[in-house]
């Protein structure tokens, strides 16, 4: 073999490669969707025990992550949601309870799981308080009945 036909091979080479190279970035390039088509991923994950976590705090946090999507709950075997649009609660259902009366009933919950699903929402806000004012309502139907009166 002489020098020249090395040099073909080599130059053979390369070519094959920066060939292969350049069609495996056109390829990669041409199957990512721009940033509008590709609609609202993410890794964020949010999880936990409502023995360990208040739900309340759970919504606050989902709340001032302006997140969007469901937090899902679960309490023995019974199973709620919460749908978030932009942070904001919009709807609930909890068992047979709708709406508020759903946050309610979810907010007396001591033990049971819940999850965050990341989710674009176009459902219209049915709940058109924020959740601080169903909190204090909340608190206040719950210690309504029970007040001390301590001297």
């Amino acid at each position: 073999m002489d020098y020249m036909q090395i040099i073909i091979i080599c130059f053979g080479f390369v070519v094959g490669l920066s060939s292969g190279i350049g069609l495996f970035i056109l390829i990669s390039f041409s199957k990512k969707k721009p940033a509008l088509e590709q609609g609202y991923k993410t890794t964020f994950a949010f999880s936990g025990n409502l023995r360990q976590t208040h739900l309340l705090d759970a919504i606050q946090f989902l709340e001032l992550g302006r997140r969007e999507g469901i937090l899902h709950i679960y309490s023995g075997r019974r199973k709620g949601y919460l749908i978030f649009s932009n942070g904001q609660v919009v709807d609930a259902f909890y068992r047979n309870l709708t709406k508020r009366e759903a946050v309610f009933a979810m907010l007396d919950l001591e033990d049971g799981d819940f999850y965050f699903e990341p989710k674009i929402i176009s459902q219209p806000r049915l709940i058109s308080d924020t959740i601080m004012d169903i909190a204090f309502e909340w608190d206040s139907r719950k210690s309504g009945g029970s007040q001390n009166h301590e001297k």
